[in-house]
């Protein structure tokens, strides 16, 4: 008898083509249509509120499809060209061996208290991104993944350690200026005005995000057969969970670079403004600085930065064919038509689900729109007097496009937080999805609640 084929999972590049071509055939089922759109006084394209008219179809050639890569690529290049730089210098890093000695040396401090580990680790992650976007610690991945893998969990609890707690402080808005600044102002409302109802809201998508992380930890560490990834190939550096290092006094200077710089990059977030340059250049700085810390020679410092580049090399890629998709449906004009029916449909609803259907909406529109400035653009000038016609605070508006934007990042092959951290990890992101879908129908609650919470408090 001929032994059966098993279910091979796709590539994550199979998955963006796949995805590339549905936008592509969404482009002729959905009208296409366009509202007008002006530059405000902050210098912003916005669009003007009840603009919108049907236009001509521009449908997609799905034999064209690959011709919008070169542009996503372009669309991306600062991310891509950030996450090389950034990744130079932690392989620097990396190649000193201070993360590994220090995860392991700790890991053993904290044997049977792994829970504890993890924990504070996702809140620090949680409180970092509150001024600091998400994709800023792309980079770090490899250090999320050495630090569980030192405590016997895999590569999903690392960079869900990371990626998961970030997605909490970035998804909540608190002091976010590219996505809650830019929605305020459209809004009319003071920047980060709001800030204690969005710091609350943080506690209960923190705790549930915490607790799932823990129980999946659990689960494999008592069967690593259980774990989505089980047999998968994780290459980040010279790690041997084997063989596990420790962390030596000629690595006390590399921890104080790498906190210094670390600390300096919140710094200039909150006090001024961080950009993918600015960022680039303090990991290239860091990355530098620990080398001479760690009295590496020149030629190690500089094959160390290559191959921490390297590293980085299919991850922007990977990001780049993701923001094809959005060329894909811009070009096909179907973004406007999808938000303009959604705000017509708000009215449908009772006033205390009308926040809740805001929040879905955004959701929505987040596959078209991934990122939270352009959403902000498009639906922000529309959505806004929705709510003040329907009764609903424009803050609360504001709350349901913080949520709609951030936390829906973590399900879509084409949004570059994720598509960063799971090629860093090499996790197809079918396996990732198997693992994140549940927790993120559990965020929508949680949303729905909050949001609800808000409407009865009348958030303002």
């Amino acid at each position: 008898m001929k032994e059966k084929k098993k279910f091979k999972v796709p590539s994550s590049f199979a998955i963006i083509v796949a995805v590339m071509l549905l936008a592509s055939i969404l482009t002729y089922v959905i009208p296409g249509g366009q509202f007008e759109r002006t530059v405000d006084e902050s210098g912003k394209t916005v669009v003007v509120a009840g603009s919108f008219q049907y236009i001509d179809p521009t449908p997609v050639n799905p034999l064209s499809i690959m011709t919008y890569v070169f542009p996503g690529l372009t669309s991306a290049g600062s991310i891509i060209f950030a996450l090389l730089c950034a990744g130079g210098g932690l392989g620097i890093v990396l190649e000193t061996g201070m993360f590994q000695g220090a995860a392991c040396s700790f890991s053993k401090k904290a044997k049977g208290k792994e829970w504890l580990v993890v924990t504070m680790l996702t809140i620090v992650f949680a409180l970092l991104c509150i001024p600091i976007n998400l994709n800023y610690f792309i980079p770090f991945a490899p250090l999320g993944i050495i630090v569980a893998m030192a405590m016997g969990y895999d590569a999903i609890v690392g960079i869900s350690i990371i990626m998961l707690g970030g997605a909490v402080g970035f998804s909540c808005g608190a002091m976010n200026l590219s996505n809650t600044g830019t929605a305020q102002a459209i809004a009319q409302l003071p920047v980060f005005s709001g800030m204690g109802y969005r710091l609350f809201c943080m506690i209960p998508f923190l705790a549930v995000t915490i607790i799932y992380i823990l129980l999946y930890g659990k689960k494999i560490k008592a069967d690593p057969t259980r774990s989505y990834i089980y047999g998968t190939k994780v290459d980040f550096g010279n790690f041997d969970a084997d063989n596990l290092p420790a962390f030596e006094k000629k690595h006390i200077p590399v921890a104080i670079v790498v906190a210094a710089s670390i600390g300096y990059m919140i710094y200039v977030a909150i006090f001024s403004e961080l950009s993918y340059a600015s960022a680039s250049a303090i990991f290239i700085y860091m990355g530098l600085l620990s080398g001479i810390a760690y009295r590496m020679s020149v030629d190690q410092m500089c094959k160390a930065f290559a191959n921490g580049a390297k590293g980085m090399a299919t991850t922007g890629v990977l990001i780049g064919f993701a923001y094809a998709i959005s060329c894909i449906l811009s070009a096909g004009n179907v973004m406007d038509t999808v938000v303009n029916a959604l705000a017509n449909a708000l009215g449908y609803f009772p006033s205390i689900l009308q926040a809740p259907a805001m929040f879905i909406m955004h959701i929505i529109v987040n596959f078209f729109v991934t990122s939270g400035s352009g959403q902000a653009a498009v639906t922000m000038p529309i959505f806004v007097p929705v709510a003040d016609l329907v009764g609903m605070s424009r803050q609360t508006a504001v709350l349901a496009f913080n949520f709609g934007d951030g936390f829906c990042n973590f399900i879509l092959p084409h949004a570059a937080a994720t598509m960063g951290f799971v090629g860093c990890a090499n996790i197809p992101f079918t396996k990732w999805l198997q693992y994140v879908i549940k927790l993120f129908f559990i965020w929508v609650v949680i949303g729905c609640l909050l949001l609800m919470g808000a409407t009865l408090i009348n958030y303002a």
